[in-house]
């Protein structure tokens, strides 16, 4: 894991298409910006790995 420490205002890049920036900095939070392309999917990491509920209910009926 790469760890970045960053001010307010600045930035870093994730390959050529990717800008993140430092927005806000508070006491306990870290608001970011993140410029990336339409066809860049960006999804906070407990959404991402969710498992959508119609599937689960399909393994839950089909265990039963």
């Amino acid at each position: 894991m790469l760890v970045l420490s960053r001010k307010l205002g600045q930035a870093f890049h994730i390959g050529p298409d990717v800008r993140i920036t430092i927005v806000k900095i508070d006491r306990n939070s870290v608001r970011i910006g993140i410029h990336a392309p339409d066809d860049v999917s960006v999804q906070r990491e407990e959404i991402a790995f969710e498992v959508p509920q119609s599937t689960s209910r399909s393994y839950e009926a089909g265990a039963a």
